[in-house]
């Protein structure tokens, strides 16, 4: 009886590890899609309604405070969205820790990819409270700064994100795996550097908006392929 016991729990704990693996690896498509979801929605619903670069701040602030609801709606969205891809770090971990049995592959993405799910999101926070701030009467030529928070943090948030992107590749490339996902993903990290350069000067944000979208694609790509390998 014995015999038989240990491998039919190995095949069983084999079985529920590519469950979850697969479950895991969903919450990374569905970080994909939503974060392509609300940030059009974001560009054609919310952006529109407040204030543009070079706006006078009076003016600029009291448009996005009348925008105020759709901002908070937005934000909102935001937040959830970016939560979605702490759900994907239990497939990155479980992956990189196959390819790379030290663990130290896991450790890089998992940090980053914990930092790369709040820093955006951290920001949509913040400019509620900006919000919460003018409504009691405050100087509303403040929002005109504080609705430069989104790319300056999305801006930083690309720092992480090269960490995030270079331990997946890694980890696809000592498995032998996807090497479709490891050419993109080298293409992706000298952009996403770029454009964290927002930081220092606007004129680098195209760059900046250019790898997030191609960062956000290739995440629900990555994940669709360990989706369909964990079956």
């Amino acid at each position: 009886m014995s015999t038989f016991t240990a491998p039919m729990t190995s095949t069983v704990q084999a079985v529920d590890g590519d469950r979850a693996t697969r479950i895991s690896a969903g919450f990374g498509l569905a970080y994909a899609l939503c974060q392509l979801i609300v940030m059009i929605g974001f560009s054609v619903l919310v952006l529109p309604k407040g204030g543009s670069i070079g706006e006078d701040p009076l003016h600029w602030g009291n448009d996005v405070l009348g925008a105020g609801a759709w901002y908070r709606v937005g934000n909102y969205l935001l937040i959830l969205s970016g939560m979605l891809l702490l759900g994907f770090l239990g497939a990155v971990h479980a992956r990189l820790r196959q390819t790379d049995p030290s663990g130290v592959l896991a450790t890089i993405a998992v940090g980053a990819g914990i930092l790369l799910s709040l820093l955006w999101p951290l920001a949509a926070v913040l400019h509620d409270v900006a919000l919460d701030i003018a409504d009691t009467g405050a100087d509303v030529r403040m929002l005109a700064g504080w609705d430069s928070v989104a790319p300056y943090s999305l801006a930083l948030s690309a720092l992480p994100r090269l960490f995030f992107v270079a331990a997946i590749v890694a980890g696809l490339r000592r498995a032998g795996e996807a090497p479709w996902a490891r050419r993109i993903g080298i293409v992706v990290l000298p952009v996403s550097a770029l454009g964290s350069a927002t930081l220092l000067t606007g004129a680098a944000f195209p760059v900046l908006a250019l790898s997030t979208l191609a960062t956000e694609l290739w995440i629900g790509a990555v994940a669709v392929r360990w989706m369909r390998s964990a079956r």
